[in-house]
Parts: C-alpha cells; structure tokens; sequence
C-alpha cells in the first residue's frame, strides 16, 4: 500500500516539473515575441498544440517564416528535446483545458 501511495506522488511530481520545465523552456525561447504560456497557451485547444509541436512542426515553421532563429531553433537538437515539455506546459493553459491561470501561476 505504502508502494502505491508513493508511487502515486511521485508521477504527480514528475508530471508537475515537466510542466515546469516546459514553462522554463517556453519562457527562454518564445516569450520575448508571444508573451506569458497564460497568455499564448490560450490561443489553441490541446489538441491543437500536441500536433502543433509533434507532427505539425511544417506548420509552426510557416507560422514563423519572418523571424530566420525561430526556424533555425525548430530545426535544431534543443528544439527536439525540449518540445514535448514545452507542448505540456501550453496544454495545461489551452482554450480547452479546465486550468484558470491565476496571478501566482
């Protein structure tokens, strides 16, 4: 029982920090052009930015064709490793989800 308990608690925790990083990510590399994610993250249903940042990359390239560093950090290892905390991160705030951002978020 005990196993289970802190099993639990600790995907809570992993979860949350991949959130977080997600956020750190968002903030260092899209925030100087798109704001806060509670601001932006709020533009695309989940869904939306699953694929954005998964399969749709061709169309986050064409979102960005005016900006040369936004296509060079897409095509590059950071990108491929960060994304996935990243689209966790704009998930939690999307048009869909049930998160409210608050002032301390």
């Amino acid at each position: 029982m005990r196993f289970v308990i802190l099993l639990l608690i600790s995907t809570v925790f992993v979860f949350g920090a991949h959130e977080k990083r997600g956020q750190k990510y968002y903030l260092q590399r899209c925030s100087s052009c798109h704001g806060t994610g509670k601001m932006w993250g709020n533009v695309a249903t989940r869904s939306e930015w699953k694929h954005f940042l998964t399969s749709g990359v061709d169309e986050l390239k064409s979102f960005h064709t005016k900006n040369p560093k936004v296509i060079e950090y897409i095509n590059s290892k950071d990108f491929h490793k960060e994304k996935s905390r990243m689209s966790r991160f704009l998930q939690e705030f999307a048009s869909d989800s049930e998160s409210i951002p608050s002032c301390n978020n």
